[in-house]
């Protein structure tokens, strides 16, 4: 009986520790798939701030040619993600699906070298709302992942000021009325990698966001639906500035938010 007794304790033992082993390995993955969705945010939102709108009607070529050249991107899913089970493998496919959707955005749209003769007044009463907007983007991003909401609406505008000196950085060039420009169905493409990833998101977590990669996922749920709503068409030929601002902000804030919300690796 005593020696039943004791081989009864090792056994729960051993599935107690091989329980404890597979939660960490998840939390592992779980953290893997978060850094990658990060680093893709925070290296899309660099190149952007790197290669700034050039006129208020036309965002920067520069900034498509570093996106589908750049090994960082190019390199960051094809490391394998195989073998993941739970939230782990939910978020790998949701990554997948924004990830390779955006990045075919800028390598399948090349630059449009094009004249445009419009207004150029609308381009910037598009780019000024924008502006603004990156308020509202920046806040819903951060209160996605809870902390304090006073602390959140500080950084929302510290956001909308940093915009809002872009915007006068752009200013100063005028709009453009010739030249090689970024493509404006990169807009059309961006939205579609992330409608189509939320829609996978909602389908895969169905709300249930309790398990080790909910926190990301609700960080990720909520820098698509901000995509989603940025406006993909203005007249003209070329991507919108005010397109490219606004999408830089989501990008910014996604990146930050995720590097706080990624659970901790066990030691």
């Amino acid at each position: 009986m005593r020696k039943a007794f004791i081989a009864l304790i090792v056994i729960q033992l051993f599935v107690m520790t091989a329980a404890g082993v597979r939660a960490q390995d998840e939390a592992k993955a779980v953290k893997d798939i978060n850094l990658r969705f990060q680093v893709l945010l925070y290296r899309l939102y660099e190149l952007s701030n790197m290669n700034l709108p050039k006129g208020t009607n036309a965002a920067n070529g520069m900034w498509r040619d570093k996106v589908s050249g750049d090994p960082k991107l190019e390199n960051l899913y094809k490391f394998p993600i195989t073998g993941l089970t739970g939230d782990a493998a939910k978020l790998a496919e949701v990554f997948g699906v924004f990830y390779a959707g955006t990045y075919k955005a800028f390598t399948d749209n090349p630059n449009l070298d094009a004249t445009w003769a419009g207004k150029g007044s609308i381009y910037r009463t598009a780019l000024g709302q924008a502006g603004e907007k990156v308020y509202g983007i920046s806040f819903n991003i951060l209160q996605s992942a809870g902390g304090d909401e006073a602390e959140n609406k500080k950084f929302a505008t510290e956001a909308r000021n940093s915009a809002r000196a872009l915007i006068r950085t752009i200013d100063k060039n005028g709009p453009a009325s010739s030249g090689a420009f970024a493509n404006k169905r990169i807009a059309v493409s961006v939205y579609n990698a992330a409608h189509q990833a939320l829609q996978k998101l909602d389908q895969l977590f169905a709300g249930d966001f309790s398990g080790p990669g909910g926190p990301g996922a609700k960080v990720m749920r909520q820098v698509f639906a901000e995509i989603t709503t940025i406006p993909t068409v203005l007249e003209g030929p070329w991507l919108s500035p005010a397109w490219q601002l606004q999408f830089q902000y989501v990008c910014l804030t996604g990146s930050i938010v995720m590097e706080k919300v990624s659970p901790p690796e066990n030691k």
